[in-house]
Protein backbone atom coordinates (compact mmCIF):
# COMPACT_ATOMS: atom_id res chain seq x y z
CA UNK A 1 0.00 0.00 0.00
CA UNK A 2 1.13 3.31 -1.31
CA UNK A 3 2.13 5.86 1.67
CA UNK A 4 -0.48 8.43 3.10
CA UNK A 5 0.00 11.65 1.24
CA UNK A 6 -1.48 15.42 1.98
CA UNK A 7 -1.82 17.68 -0.78
CA UNK A 8 -1.55 21.42 -0.40
CA UNK A 9 -1.16 21.35 3.44
CA UNK A 10 1.72 23.70 4.74
CA UNK A 11 3.87 22.07 7.59
CA UNK A 12 2.43 22.05 11.09
CA UNK A 13 3.87 25.22 13.00
CA UNK A 14 6.91 23.88 15.47
CA UNK A 15 5.21 25.28 18.59
CA UNK A 16 8.07 27.92 20.30
CA UNK A 17 10.35 26.94 23.14
CA UNK A 18 9.10 29.63 25.66
CA UNK A 19 11.50 28.01 28.43
CA UNK A 20 14.09 28.94 25.81
CA UNK A 21 13.01 32.06 24.96
CA UNK A 22 12.89 33.49 28.90
CA UNK A 23 16.48 32.09 29.17
CA UNK A 24 17.68 34.43 26.17
CA UNK A 25 15.89 36.95 27.09
CA UNK A 26 17.66 36.65 30.76
CA UNK A 27 20.70 36.43 29.12
CA UNK A 28 20.34 39.60 27.43
CA UNK A 29 19.38 41.32 30.24
CA UNK A 30 22.61 39.88 31.65
CA UNK A 31 24.93 41.04 28.92
CA UNK A 32 23.44 44.77 29.79
CA UNK A 33 24.47 44.51 33.36
CA UNK A 34 21.19 44.42 34.84
CA UNK A 35 20.27 42.68 38.27
CA UNK A 36 16.52 43.35 38.35
CA UNK A 37 14.04 44.97 35.74
CA UNK A 38 10.61 45.75 35.41
CA UNK A 39 7.98 47.20 32.96
CA UNK A 40 4.84 48.15 33.18
CA UNK A 41 2.23 49.93 35.65
CA UNK A 42 4.09 51.51 38.58
CA UNK A 43 2.63 52.12 41.81
CA UNK A 44 3.76 52.69 45.25
CA UNK A 45 3.05 49.24 46.03
CA UNK A 46 5.52 48.31 43.27
CA UNK A 47 7.89 50.88 44.67
CA UNK A 48 8.16 49.60 48.28
CA UNK A 49 8.70 45.80 46.82
CA UNK A 50 11.35 46.74 44.81
CA UNK A 51 12.88 48.73 46.75
CA UNK A 52 13.24 46.05 49.51
CA UNK A 53 14.59 43.45 46.95
CA UNK A 54 17.07 45.59 45.52
CA UNK A 55 17.89 46.40 49.42
CA UNK A 56 18.20 42.68 50.27
CA UNK A 57 20.52 41.94 46.99
CA UNK A 58 22.59 44.76 47.98
CA UNK A 59 23.50 43.83 51.46
CA UNK A 60 23.60 39.97 50.26
CA UNK A 61 26.45 41.53 47.76
CA UNK A 62 27.95 43.63 51.14
CA UNK A 63 27.38 46.49 48.81
CA UNK A 64 28.96 49.94 50.78
CA UNK A 65 25.96 51.33 53.04
CA UNK A 66 26.31 54.93 51.04
CA UNK A 67 25.78 53.71 47.93
CA UNK A 68 22.53 51.22 49.27
CA UNK A 69 21.22 54.65 50.72
CA UNK A 70 21.90 56.85 47.83
CA UNK A 71 20.44 53.90 45.34
CA UNK A 72 17.52 54.23 47.53
CA UNK A 73 17.05 57.65 47.72
CA UNK A 74 17.48 57.48 43.53
CA UNK A 75 14.74 54.86 43.01
CA UNK A 76 12.56 56.17 45.02
CA UNK A 77 12.77 59.86 43.67
CA UNK A 78 13.20 58.15 39.99
CA UNK A 79 9.76 56.16 40.71
CA UNK A 80 7.26 58.43 41.48
CA UNK A 81 8.58 60.69 38.52
CA UNK A 82 6.83 58.14 36.53
CA UNK A 83 3.67 57.60 39.22
CA UNK A 84 3.28 61.48 38.90
CA UNK A 85 4.69 62.36 34.89
CA UNK A 86 4.50 59.47 32.80
CA UNK A 87 2.33 60.36 29.85
CA UNK A 88 1.65 56.76 29.26
CA UNK A 89 -1.58 56.39 31.35
CA UNK A 90 -4.45 54.49 31.80
CA UNK A 91 -8.05 55.62 33.57
CA UNK A 92 -10.22 53.26 35.63
CA UNK A 93 -13.56 52.65 33.07
CA UNK A 94 -11.95 53.98 29.92
CA UNK A 95 -8.97 55.33 28.22
CA UNK A 96 -10.13 58.91 28.13
CA UNK A 97 -11.61 60.11 31.31
CA UNK A 98 -10.99 59.30 35.22
CA UNK A 99 -13.26 56.87 36.97
CA UNK A 100 -16.07 58.32 39.35
CA UNK A 101 -14.71 59.17 42.57
CA UNK A 102 -16.76 56.55 44.44
CA UNK A 103 -14.67 53.60 42.45
CA UNK A 104 -12.43 51.63 44.23
CA UNK A 105 -9.93 50.87 41.38
CA UNK A 106 -7.37 53.40 41.24
CA UNK A 107 -8.29 56.60 39.29
CA UNK A 108 -5.28 55.68 36.80
CA UNK A 109 -2.36 54.10 36.51
CA UNK A 110 0.48 55.37 34.67
CA UNK A 111 3.60 53.26 32.62
CA UNK A 112 7.24 53.02 32.88
CA UNK A 113 10.38 51.08 33.21
CA UNK A 114 12.54 50.69 36.23
CA UNK A 115 15.97 48.97 35.68
CA UNK A 116 18.94 48.46 38.84
CA UNK A 117 22.36 47.06 37.26
CA UNK A 118 25.83 46.76 38.01
CA UNK A 119 28.94 47.10 35.61
CA UNK A 120 31.87 45.18 35.40
CA UNK A 121 34.01 48.01 36.95
CA UNK A 122 31.96 47.69 40.17
CA UNK A 123 29.42 50.93 39.16
CA UNK A 124 25.93 50.25 40.11
CA UNK A 125 23.05 51.99 38.82
CA UNK A 126 19.40 52.86 38.57
CA UNK A 127 17.45 53.46 35.21
CA UNK A 128 14.01 54.68 34.82
CA UNK A 129 12.26 55.32 31.31
CA UNK A 130 8.67 56.58 30.42
CA UNK A 131 7.14 58.52 27.99
CA UNK A 132 6.16 62.44 27.94
CA UNK A 133 4.82 64.84 25.75
CA UNK A 134 7.18 66.55 23.63
CA UNK A 135 6.23 69.78 25.20
CA UNK A 136 7.90 68.99 27.88
CA UNK A 137 11.03 67.42 26.53
CA UNK A 138 12.87 71.11 26.25
CA UNK A 139 11.50 71.88 30.24
CA UNK A 140 12.84 68.66 31.02
CA UNK A 141 16.46 68.80 29.22
CA UNK A 142 16.63 72.53 30.69
CA UNK A 143 15.83 71.46 34.38
CA UNK A 144 18.48 68.37 34.19
CA UNK A 145 20.91 69.69 31.75
CA UNK A 146 21.89 72.46 34.32
CA UNK A 147 23.09 70.24 36.62
CA UNK A 148 25.91 68.17 34.90
CA UNK A 149 29.24 68.83 36.62
CA UNK A 150 27.74 70.72 39.42
CA UNK A 151 29.19 69.58 42.91
CA UNK A 152 27.18 69.12 46.20
CA UNK A 153 28.02 72.08 47.88
CA UNK A 154 26.56 73.79 44.80
CA UNK A 155 23.80 71.59 44.68
CA UNK A 156 22.93 72.01 48.17
CA UNK A 157 22.81 75.88 47.93
CA UNK A 158 20.62 75.23 44.85
CA UNK A 159 18.14 72.84 46.69
CA UNK A 160 17.75 75.13 49.43
CA UNK A 161 16.71 77.96 47.56
CA UNK A 162 14.10 75.87 45.40
CA UNK A 163 13.13 74.81 48.69
CA UNK A 164 12.41 78.66 49.74
CA UNK A 165 10.74 79.29 46.47
CA UNK A 166 7.07 78.29 45.16
CA UNK A 167 7.35 75.59 42.92
CA UNK A 168 6.42 75.92 38.94
CA UNK A 169 2.78 75.26 38.43
CA UNK A 170 2.25 71.70 38.07
CA UNK A 171 5.77 70.30 38.74
CA UNK A 172 5.14 68.79 42.32
CA UNK A 173 8.20 69.50 43.41
CA UNK A 174 9.98 68.33 40.52
CA UNK A 175 13.15 70.51 40.83
CA UNK A 176 14.03 69.37 43.74
CA UNK A 177 13.83 65.97 42.96
CA UNK A 178 16.31 66.39 40.30
CA UNK A 179 18.42 68.41 42.50
CA UNK A 180 18.12 65.30 44.91
CA UNK A 181 19.00 62.68 42.33
CA UNK A 182 22.10 64.54 40.80
CA UNK A 183 23.24 65.09 44.13
CA UNK A 184 22.70 61.32 45.53
CA UNK A 185 24.62 60.01 42.12
CA UNK A 186 28.13 59.86 42.74
CA UNK A 187 28.92 58.45 39.50
CA UNK A 188 27.42 60.85 37.47
CA UNK A 189 24.11 60.55 35.77
CA UNK A 190 22.84 60.09 31.96
CA UNK A 191 19.64 61.04 30.37
CA UNK A 192 18.03 60.78 26.67
CA UNK A 193 15.37 61.56 24.67
CA UNK A 194 13.89 58.95 21.71
CA UNK A 195 10.91 60.60 19.71
CA UNK A 196 7.77 58.31 18.84
CA UNK A 197 6.92 59.48 15.23
CA UNK A 198 3.61 60.15 15.03
CA UNK A 199 2.34 60.19 18.54
CA UNK A 200 3.30 63.54 19.99
CA UNK A 201 5.03 61.51 22.85
CA UNK A 202 8.57 61.07 23.62
CA UNK A 203 10.56 58.13 25.54
CA UNK A 204 12.70 59.54 28.17
CA UNK A 205 15.51 57.94 29.61
CA UNK A 206 17.29 58.68 32.93
CA UNK A 207 20.10 56.99 34.45
CA UNK A 208 21.97 57.25 37.96
CA UNK A 209 25.20 56.07 38.39
CA UNK A 210 26.82 55.21 41.72
CA UNK A 211 30.58 54.27 42.80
Amino acid sequence: MSPETHHGSAPAAVPPNIAEDAFLFRGELQCRDIISAYSGPVTDDLLSGFGNAMRAKLELDETDRRVARSMFSVLVEQVQNIIRYSSEVQFAGNDDAPAAPESRLPHELRFGLVLVGKRGDGTHFVSCSNLVDDGQVGQLDGAIGKLRGLDRKTLGSMMKDALRREPPEGSRGASVGWITVVREATGGFDYGFYPISGTGKTYFTFRAYFD
